[in-house]
């Protein structure tokens, strides 16, 4: 018997395997935009509240897949309300994570409220970067495009009624991105076509650890999308024991695939560098960095680190971030410290989905 979780989620369907089902349900083909539309843009929750669509459409879409590809297991709120965490729930029973940012006008009265998005890409990760606990969990499986842009769509709902809307959508969760690249990019490809969710290209990131075959191929993409790079050091022998992938791409190969990659699409790289207390935050590396990307068109983002308890590392005290911050900042370089969100809804990757996944076995 077929049951809803084994049926395949309709957003992990190709415009084209869309429009092959509408007409396998004997419906003419304007009907794929009106049920693209359902999809990608709107608040419903399943099939049957497609309100302009013919019965026998709406049933037989039911029949075939199903209207979300994951279900929200637990959702956090932060005290200050501007972070939203939520493990979900995917068919096979696996757990995952997403975040949504809620991002205020700033103090002086400039910018825009905006929302952010960052979503997971695989069930735990095999990069098992020392100072995060998703890599404490190992290696699962890739997610399907259809889970990875279902993450999105979840809390472009949400934010419909609770704005404002999401605009940004970050692949900076669990897992490797550029190790599931196909997936990911299909999802970036449906997020920012028109006849799907709409979103501008520009407003979507992702994150590597340093993966260069991903990059290679993101050099060549046609999908604009914004590169980052989790660096974490500037020197080797630091940066292997904080990203183990370094000891088969170091850090000279990683400058020189940047540097490819800047030529050809003439778009700036964002580094992201996580500061670990007495590890990585010294003025002395904050120099070696500063020679390290001389060259790169760069913005670097600092990042305080949310603590983890299993895990031997705390963060950097302000006024050492202050001091790595200034002399990058006294270099010329463009360099952010990124807020702290969420610290006390278990911020750090990885962390809420663990503590959920420790109570489902303990009650099984």
């Amino acid at each position: 018997m077929t049951t809803s979780a084994s049926l395949r989620p309709i957003s992990d369907l190709t415009l084209d395997e869309l429009r092959a089902a509408v007409s396998e349900a004997g419906q003419p083909d304007y009907r794929v935009e009106q049920v693209a539309g359902w999809v990608y843009r709107s608040t419903i929750s399943g099939f049957e509240q497609m309100s302009n669509m013919p019965k026998a459409l709406r049933q037989a879409l039911a029949e075939r897949f199903r209207f979300h590809a994951l279900e929200e297991k637990t959702a956090l709120l932060s005290t200050d309300g501007e972070t939203r965490k939520i493990v979900l729930t995917l068919p096979d029973g696996e757990l995952i994570e997403s975040v949504l940012m809620r991002y205020p006008q700033r103090t002086d009265g400039t910018g825009a409220e905006r929302s952010t998005v960052c979503v997971s890409t695989q069930v735990g990760c095999p990069i098992k970067c020392t100072f995060c606990a998703t890599g404490l969990m190992g290696f699962g499986r890739n997610l399907t495009s259809g889970e990875i842009l279902d993450q999105a769509l979840h809390f472009l709902r949400w934010t419909r009624g609770h704005p404002p809307i999401v605009r940004n959508v970050v692949f900076m969760g669990m897992g490797e991105p550029l190790l599931n690249y196909d997936a990911t990019m299909a999802a970036v490809d449906r997020l920012v076509d028109p006849q799907c969710a709409g979103m501008g290209i520009h407003r979507m990131t992702v994150s590597t650890s340093g993966w260069l075959p991903g990059i290679a191929r993101l050099t060549d993409d046609p999908l604009a999308i914004r590169l980052a790079v989790s660096l974490h050091a500037p020197i080797d022998d630091l940066r292997t024991s904080l990203v183990p992938l370094n000891k088969r791409f170091p850090i000279s190969q990683l400058m020189a695939s940047l540097r490819d990659y800047q030529r050809k699409t003439g778009r700036r790289i964002t580094i992201e560098y996580i500061l670990l207390s007495g590890v990585n935050d010294s003025p002395a590396l904050a120099c070696e960095l500063v020679a390290l990307l001389r060259g790169i068109d760069s913005h670097v983002n600092l990042i305080p680190m949310n603590p983890v308890s299993d895990l031997p590392f705390s963060p950097s005290p302000w006024p050492v971030v202050d001091e790595f911050h200034q002399i990058l900042r006294d270099a010329g370089m463009i360099c952010t410290v990124r807020r702290e969100m969420g610290r006390d809804i278990k911020a750090a990757c990885g962390q809420l989905r663990a503590e959920v996944q420790e109570t489902v076995l303990q009650s099984a």
